[in-house]
Order: C-alpha cells, then sequence, then structure tokens
C-alpha cells in the first residue's frame, strides 16, 4: 500500500470515529485499529494527536473542495449573494465538520502548533468577512452609523461555528431554518435595508 493511501486510510478512520463519538477522545490505538493498520503506521505518517488533527482539517477542507466553495462566495454578483452563500455553505459543511472542530478545539487548548493552526484559521475566516464587509460598504449597502470594522466583527460571531451549534445542535434548528434565519438577521443588522433574497 502506497504511504498516501495508508495516510488516507488513516485520516478516513479518524474522521469516522470523531463523528461517532463526537469529541476527542479517540485515541491513536483506536484510530490504527480501525484504519486497518499497526499503530507505529499511525506515528510513522502524524507525529502524535495534534499533528493528526491538524491534518484531518486540512484533508476534509480539500474532501469537500472548500476553496472553490470560498471562491463562490468571493466571486457572487454582489456583496448579499456572497453573504447568503456562506450562511449556506455553513448550514450544508458544519454538521460534517462539527465533530472535528470540537475534537481540535480539545487538542489546541495543550498543544502550541493546534493552538496556532486554530488561531490561523480564525483569522482567515475573520478576513474573509472584513472583505465581504468591504464589498458591501462599496455597494453603498452597509447600514448608515455602522462601522466597517464592528461590521466584520457582528458578521464574523454571528456566522460562527458557535452559533451554529448553539442553534442547531442545542435548540433543534433544520439547516434551512438556520441559513433563513441567519441571512435576514445579517441583512436586517448590517444592511441598509435593500438586502434582496
Amino acid at each position: 500500500m502506497s504511504s498516501q493511501k495508508s495516510r488516507e486510510l488513516i485520516l478516513d478512520a479518524a474522521l469516522k470515529l470523531i463523528q461517532e463519538q463526537g469529541d476527542a477522545s479517540v485515541s491513536m490505538a483506536q484510530i490504527a485499529a480501525a484504519s486497518g493498520v499497526s499503530r507505529q503506521a499511525v506515528y510513522l505518517h502524524f507525529a502524535d494527536r495534534a499533528d493528526l488533527m491538524l491534518a484531518l482539517v486540512r484533508y476534509m477542507d480539500q474532501k469537500r473542495d472548500l476553496e472553490t466553495a470560498l471562491r463562490k462566495i468571493r466571486e457572487a454578483p454582489d456583496a448579499w449573494a456572497g453573504i447568503r452563500a456562506m450562511v449556506r455553505l455553513q448550514a450544508r459543511s458544519n454538521p460534517d465538520l462539527w465533530a472535528v472542530a470540537r475534537a481540535m478545539d480539545a487538542v489546541r487548548r495543550s498543544d502550541p502548533a493546534a493552538e496556532r493552526r486554530w488561531q490561523d484559521r480564525l483569522q482567515h475566516r475573520l478576513e474573509g468577512c472584513r472583505r465581504m464587509i468591504g464589498r458591501l460598504q462599496q455597494e453603498g449597502k452597509l447600514r448608515r452609523g455602522l462601522d466597517a470594522a464592528s461590521a466584520a466583527d457582528l458578521l464574523w460571531s454571528i456566522t460562527s461555528l458557535r452559533m451554529w451549534e448553539d442553534l442547531v445542535l442545542e435548540r433543534s434548528w433544520s439547516a434551512r431554518r438556520y441559513e433563513r434565519h441567519i441571512s435576514a438577521l445579517l441583512a436586517r443588522m448590517l444592511g441598509d435595508g435593500r438586502a434582496t433574497d
């Protein structure tokens, strides 16, 4: 078996176990057993659990072709279409991402490399929100009296995984309900009243 194939087997097994258990308690031994490789083989690919979690996040981004989805958001016909596309992507993708994000959140608290990667992802998302708000402002559709920095922070917070978790997992919202209400909330909070569906 090729090294790449072995790596993918390990990552697929880790993803399945984490999604089934819903947390970071999956051990390297469990991942090895589930992937049909030795523990030693797992450690040949990944230095430790934090390294595996970082690789798993990147692997998931690749599998769901995140870059293409983000490009569609950036290239939307107008800022509101981009914001709605962003919320739609979350409604569709967050169920698969949630368990891994939760596992990564647990690992980052004790691993500096994982913490740096976590912060990089948060910063990258914030930069995307800033670009979207900048576009909204350029189009003259940002609510009067709302500064761009505050608007970007609000967009970043309201579209966070934590907000999705509270509404969908804790309050049992459907993906459709989440998408509809979050999009409407953002239009009212950030917009000038001319946002279209």
